[in-house]
C-alpha cells in the first residue's frame, strides 16, 4: 500500500515546490540507484539470516523515514534534494523488504501452494496499490498539505511492522554455511546463469520495469495533460490496482490448471505493453481510466508468474539469492525513469511512454525464440 502512495506524494510534492518533469524523475532514479546496488548483497543475507527479522528492521526504518520527512515538513525547511534522499534510503530498504518477503512466501506455504500464495501476495499489494494512491488523493485534495499524506504513510508502515512482528521463527529456512557474502553472491549468480527459464523471466524484467515506470509521472499525466486535480490523480492511480485485483482473483481460481506458467508470464507482459501504449495514446480521462484498469488486469499474469517460476526453478537454499538478482532486474529497468524523463523533456510523456511500450512488446516477442524452455512445463526444484 505504501509503496505507490509514496511514489504519487513525492511526484506531487516535487511539482509544488516549482519541480519540473525531471526532477520528478529524478526521485525515482534517486531510489532505483539504491535499490540496484543493494539488491545481490539483500539477496545473500536473506538466505543467510532470519528473513522474519529483516523484514522487521525495514519496516521500522520506513516508519524512520517517514518521521525524519514530517519534521521537515512542519519546520518548513522541505527541499527537493531531501526527497531523493529519502527515496533513495527508501530503495535500499526495499531491497531486502522485496528479497526475504518473497523468500517467506515458500517458507510458509511450502511448493503445493505456491502460485496461489503468489496471487494472493499480489492481491494484496494491488488492493494497498487502490486504497493507498485513493487515499493520498483526497487528503492532497482536501488539505493540500502532503502533511496529512505523511501523517498517513506513518500509521500504514507502523501497521506492517506490527504485522511483521506477528512472524515467528518456525517459518525459517535452511541457514547456509557461515562463508563470505561474496562467496555466497557468485554461487548465486552462477545458478542463474544456469537456468534458461530463470534468466528468461529476469530479462523480461528489465523491459517490463522499464514499461512500470508510468506510476512515477502519474501526477504529471494528471495535471498536465489530464488537467484533473489530486483527487482524481489519486483515482488515476488506483485504477490499474483494480484492475490487478480482479486478475489475481481470477488467476489465483485457476492455479491448479496451469502447467506451462511461461505462456501466463508472457500473455500478461504483452497486455500490459498494449495497454500502457493506449493509456499514453489517449486524451481523455475516463479512457485513461479504463486503459490502467486493463493494464492492471494483465500485470497479474506477469507478477504472480514471475514469482512462481523464479521459486519454482531454484531450491529453497537459493530463494533470497534468485530475488536479489531479480531486484537487481528491476533496478536496471528502473533506470528507465532517467530515459522517459530525457525523451519527455525532447519530445512529450506520452511520446515516451508509447515508445517504451512498443520497445517491450518487440522484446516480449523474442523471448520464446532464445529461451523456448519458458514455453515449456517449469520443473519444480523443490
Amino acid at each position: 500500500m505504501a509503496e505507490i502512495s509514496e511514489i504519487l506524494v513525492m511526484g506531487w510534492l516535487i511539482l509544488k515546490l516549482d519541480g519540473t518533469v525531471w526532477q520528478v524523475a529524478m526521485v525515482g532514479v534517486s531510489r532505483t540507484a539504491v535499490m540496484f546496488t543493494m539488491s545481490l548483497v539483500a539477496g545473500a543475507l536473506g538466505d543467510k539470516f532470519n528473513r522474519a527479522r529483516i523484514i522487521q528492521i525495514v519496516q521500522i526504518a520506513q516508519l524512520g523515514l517517514d518521521s525524519s520527512v514530517l519534521v521537515l515538513l512542519l519546520s518548513g525547511n522541505i527541499q527537493p534534494w531531501h526527497l531523493y534522499a529519502v527515496a533513495g534510503l527508501r530503495g535500499g530498504a526495499r531491497s531486502f523488504d522485496h528479497t526475504s518477503c518473497r523468500s517467506l512466501m515458500f517458507d510458509v506455504v511450502g511448493p503445493k501452494y505456491l502460485v496461489q500464495a503468489a496471487s494472493l501476495s499480489t492481491m494484496t499489494y494491488s488492493s494497498g496499490k487502490i486504497l493507498g494512491p485513493l487515499l493520498m488523493g483526497v487528503l492532497l485534495q482536501i488539505t493540500g498539505s502532503p502533511i496529512s499524506a505523511y501523517i498517513a504513510l506513518a500509521l500504514i508502515h507502523f501497521a506492517s511492522l506490527i504485522s511483521a512482528l506477528s512472524v515467528r521463527g518456525e517459518f525459517m529456512h535452511q541457514i547456509l554455511p557461515n562463508r563470505p557474502v561474496i562467496g555466497t553472491i557468485n554461487e548465486g549468480l552462477r545458478f542463474v546463469f544456469k537456468s534458461q527459464p530463470i534468466l528468461a523471466v529476469l530479462l523480461t524484467s528489465i523491459f517490463m520495469n522499464v514499461v512500470f515506470q508510468y506510476t512515477v509521472f502519474i501526477p504529471v499525466v494528471a495535471e498536465d495533460y489530464l488537467h484533473v486535480g489530486p483527487g482524481l490523480m489519486g483515482l488515476l492511480g488506483a485504477a490499474d490496482g483494480v484492475g490487478t485485483v480482479i486478475g489475481a482473483i481470477v488467476i489465483g481460481t485457476m492455479a491448479t490448471r496451469f502447467s506451462r506458467h511461461g505462456q501466463v508470464f508472457l500473455l500478461g507482459s504483452a497486455g500490459v505493453a498494449v495497454f500502457l501504449l493506449l493509456f499514453a495514446l489517449s486524451p481523455w480521462y475516463v479512457l485513461a481510466l479504463l486503459f490502467l484498469f486493463l493494464l492492471g488486469m494483465f500485470q497479474v499474469g506477469f507478477a504472480t508468474m514471475q514469482s512462481g517460476i523464479l521459486m519454482m526453478a531454484s531450491p529453497p537454499t537459493y530463494h533470497s539469492r534468485v530475488f536479489g538478482v531479480q531486484q537487481l532486474a528491476i533496478g536496471v529497468g528502473h533506470f528507465g525513469v532517467l530515459e522517459i524523463g530525457a525523451l519527455s523533456t525532447i519530445f512529450s510523456l506520452p511520446i515516451a511512454l508509447g515508445a517504451n511500450a512498443i520497445l517491450a512488446l518487440g522484446f516480449i516477442g523474442i523471448i520464446p525464440l532464445i529461451f523456448p524452455a519458458l514455453l515449456r512445463p517449469i520443473k519444480r526444484m523443490d
